[in-house]
């Protein structure tokens, strides 16, 4: 018999990553707006049984949709598609007696001001924060050491603002609380915008990814980030990260340690962190599938379908998972500058067969944005080897030899 999951939010990724398995059928709960806007019902999979309209970004409108849905179908498992949906996932996983992250860790893994606070109760490495209502408590928390301000409720790095001295606090505020989520993924009706400021925290910085079955872990893995020069926008990732046995061991230990403060539950969770004077501190924590195709950065180097294994643990079925990575992997971001694209020149160094995958996602024609968010980057390629050498040496080719024409308008 086929497992029947739940998925709130359309996920073409997962849709596209499930579109061979037989042993599943997927039923939707979507944002109508949403479904129309990005045109889904254009999307064709087999997978898809059903899909109906519920609101679940800042809404728990969804919920009693879903008990009803149940009551209908008797789903084996609900998934979260994005970041917006993994609060209202958890209370339905919860509601439906079905494997998640409990209620109260999906509320604390959606805002960023709650995670902190939960940092503070459980003794978990993190910056000082404070929530910002109004800009007197950028001023007032200034202490003349660099600070990040951003959106407690957003993701894909947007609004992020650094504020290096007391000059910046008026533009890091205008930049920050005027930020515009990606319309294709956010809806009209007027959304929650929280905000906090942080001191910075200097030092390099890694993704932690992690399974969990019945608040157990059963799998890590350490990503190495890459960002461009001048904001937070991630320029690429490494699978696994090129770091010392005792920073990868540092890293996991407190990873184990938020899971279980947390008590998570079941599910999968993102968490970025820096290590500072040879400490590890927490940045940020999502309990989602990890975006910018490290999912397919996890399954190249550790040769198992890492979504796949997700969604085995959502729906109580035994896992394949290997714990040692055999290759490495990388994704990396092309850096195109801000203007009209006119030419791309050198695409047949993509042609190499270590590249595995390569999306360049604009026109000739197209006005290209400078890069504040991840929704600004032009495309990207993945390259899989046998060491970290060879894919940073193939990934550095390849940025070399393709060139972005724009004319600045």
């Amino acid at each position: 018999m086929k497992q029947k999951i739940l998925m709130i939010g359309f996920s073409m990724v997962a849709l596209k990553q499930y579109k061979d398995r037989t042993d599943i059928e997927v039923y939707i709960i979507e944002e109508e707006e949403l479904f129309e806007k990005n045109k889904f019902s254009e999307f064709e999979s087999k997978l898809v049984k059903k899909v109906v309209f519920g609101n679940y970004i800042d809404s728990e409108d969804c919920v009693a949709i879903a008990k009803a849905f149940h009551d209908e179908i008797q789903f084996d498992a609900v998934f979260p598609s994005k970041d917006y949906a993994v609060k209202a996932t958890g209370k339905i996983a919860d509601l439906l007696g079905l494997p998640g992250l409990k209620e109260k860790n999906a509320k604390v893994l959606t805002n960023k001001i709650l995670l902190r606070e939960a940092c503070e109760r459980f003794d978990i490495p993190h910056p000082r924060y404070k929530k910002v209502v109004q800009i007197e408590d950028l001023f007032d928390f200034y202490e003349g050491k660099p600070l990040i301000f951003k959106p407690a409720t957003l993701q894909a790095s947007i609004g992020i603002s650094k504020i290096e001295s007391i000059r910046d606090i008026e533009k890091a505020w205008e930049n920050t609380t005027l930020a515009l989520d990606n319309q294709k993924i956010t809806v009209s009706r007027k959304i929650n915008r929280e905000h906090i400021v942080e001191e910075y925290v200097d030092g390099p910085e890694f993704s932690v990814e992690t399974l969990v079955r019945d608040n157990e872990i059963i799998f890590s893995n350490v990503t190495e980030k890459i960002t461009f020069d001048d904001n937070f926008v991630e320029e690429g990732h490494i699978v696994p990260a090129n770091i010392s046995a005792a920073d990868w061991e540092l890293l996991l230990k407190e990873k184990s340690n938020l899971v279980k403060k947390l008590e998570i539950g079941s599910g999968l969770l993102h968490s970025e962190w820096k290590i500072q004077d040879e400490k590890p501190v927490l940045i940020e924590c999502a309990g989602r599938m990890p975006g910018d195709y490290i999912y397919d950065l996890i399954s190249y180097a550790y040769e198992f379908d890492f979504l796949k294994e997700y969604s085995m643990i959502l729906m109580r079925q035994n896992t394949t998972i290997q714990q040692v990575a055999a290759k490495v992997s990388t994704v990396r971001y092309f850096n195109c500058p801000a203007g009209e694209l006119k030419e791309i020149k050198g695409i047949e160094s993509l042609m190499a067969p270590e590249v595995v995958d390569w999306s360049i996602d604009k026109s000739i024609g197209d006005i290209i944005p400078v890069v504040k968010s991840s929704w600004d980057r032009v495309g990207h390629f993945v390259v899989v080897g046998d060491s970290h050498d060879e894919v940073n040496r193939i990934s550095n080719e390849i940025l070399n030899h393709i060139e972005f024409e724009v004319e600045v308008k």
